[in-house]
């Protein structure tokens, strides 16, 4: 399910204009996928318009993010193939990881280099990322 669409991204975010509107339709499915695997598919089965408006506005903004961050670095195949590996250390709260680097582009760096820093800071603020939520969902 896109969280945005074509409306959203060109005249609310105002992001970096895609090459067509098929393009920008496709990096939009592109980006909402890539959200949903951030936030282990918490957003799945969810009445998205029954979700906190804070909530649904950093969903939106993360994936609007993301799919500039595509447009900006040569698409979406260019990003989730993992070429760049420039980064090297990323934190989420208490969470940190460090490596990558263009000398280690082992799985964990390409898979971090494909979520754009700013998609992450907006998704980092809604509690999706956390994974000791899907723990005791059933325990309480």
């Amino acid at each position: 399910m896109p969280y945005i669409d074509a409306e959203y991204y060109n005249n609310e975010f105002r992001g970096e204009p895609a090459s067509s509107s098929v393009e920008l339709d496709r990096l939009i499915d592109r980006a909402s996928d890539l959200v949903d695997q951030a936030t282990s598919y918490k957003l799945h089965n969810v009445d998205f318009s029954k979700l906190p408006l804070f909530i649904q506005d950093q969903v939106k903004k993360a994936t609007a993010y993301q799919v500039e961050y595509y447009i900006v670095n040569g698409g979406s195949s260019e990003v989730d193939a993992g070429t760049d590996g420039s980064m090297t250390s990323v934190t989420v709260g208490a969470f940190s990881y460090s490596g990558g680097g263009s000398e280690s582009l082992n799985g964990s760096a390409r898979n971090i280099s494909r979520l754009s820093p700013s998609a992450l800071g907006c998704l980092s603020s809604t509690g999706l990322l956390n994974q000791a939520i899907e723990m005791f969902r059933g325990w309480c």
